[in-house]
This record gives structure tokens, sequence and C-alpha cells, in this order.
């Protein structure tokens, strides 16, 4: 296994919805475990918080067609997913047509097409661990609205003792998201 890549605190101030929280770091790193099995990247969300909110990957968009495949290998992670908004066939970042919350437990594969920005939070006491297959790489222009944006749609956050989505007051008329399983989502897809 090579480390590819990984998120510090420092970097990730910007995304957080607390951006002077202290917590884990690195937040997140990412191997690359293409010569040990048939997945390409092994990505692994510290646990612990910043403030309230759940140590997540940066978060993008893809640049290419390509669809990607996430495995859950260990922990509790939650999948979050928001569709991209087109109004007269042009991309309106701070908006979303759909945000999708997904609960993965162990072994569910998720495949995420082009048109959906996503990140990982872990929700659990253990490190988050995950598989994937993408082999195009990224460029700085995935993760650059975003980046923008001061992070994806909603932030992940424990309230007494529940997981509970805050809305990033950067995005406009946001949908409220919806809680589905790996197996509900996979079968909204066409």
């Amino acid at each position: 296994m090579k480390l590819t890549s990984a998120r510090s605190l420092a970097e990730m101030k910007n995304v957080l919805l607390d951006p002077n929280a202290a917590g884990p770091d690195p937040v997140y790193q990412v191997l690359d475990v293409s010569r040990e099995n048939s997945w390409v990247n092994e990505t692994v969300i510290s646990h612990g918080k910043y403030g309230t909110e759940f140590p997540k990957t940066f978060g993008h968009y893809h640049g290419t067609p390509v669809p990607e495949i996430y495995t859950e290998v260990q922990g509790e992670g939650i999948l979050l997913l928001q569709k991209k908004y087109f109004e007269n066939g042009v991309w309106v970042p701070e908006r979303v047509s759909d945000v999708f919350l997904i609960r993965a437990k162990h072994g569910d594969k998720i495949v995420i097409t082009s048109e959906y920005g996503h990140n990982w939070s872990n929700i659990g006491d253990k490190d988050l661990v995950l598989y994937d297959d993408w082999h195009s790489g990224h460029q700085p222009s995935d993760y650059e609205m975003v980046q923008k944006l001061h992070g994806m749609a909603y932030y992940l956050t424990e309230v007494n003792g529940e997981t509970k989505p805050v809305a990033n007051s950067n995005y406009k008329d946001l949908p409220a998201p919806v809680w589905l399983t790996s197996a509900e989502f996979t079968a909204k897809q066409p």
C-alpha cells in the first residue's frame, strides 16, 4: 500500500461547519491498493469530531462521465450525494436538485455517477475504511465548487446522540435531505 494523498485539518478548515474546531489530524488518507486487490484506492477517515461535526472527506464532483464504485470495508459511514442542478442547460453550483444521505453498512457497494457531488462522513467510534475503483485521478476543478461554497450542501453533526444534517447557508433553495439505504439509492437510479 502506498499513500497517495492525505487531508490535514488545516486543509479541511474551509469546508467545516466550524472552521476553528479542533479534532483528529489528518482527517483522512487515501492509499493505493491496486496491486493488492481489484480495488484502486483505500480511503481511511479518522474517527472523532470537529465540534459537533463528524470527520469527512473534502467532497467533490467528477469532471468526467465515468462512474465510481465505493464499498464500505470497516466502520460506520454516511455517503452524502448532491445532484447537480441545471437551469437552461447550465450547471448552477449554488443549487442542488436532490440530496441523499446513505447510511452504508459493511459490504455495501454504491455506484456514483458524474451528476452527483459526494463526500463520506465517519459517524462511528473507529476509523471508516472504504474501497473505490476511481482510476481517472482528480483535478483541482473537481473540488473547486465545494471549496467556493465552504463544503457540501449539508454538514453532518451529532446532536443528543443523533446524526443531524445542518444546511450549508452558501447554497440556495436546498431540498431536504432524503435518507436511503444503498439498495434504495440503487433502485432509484436509471
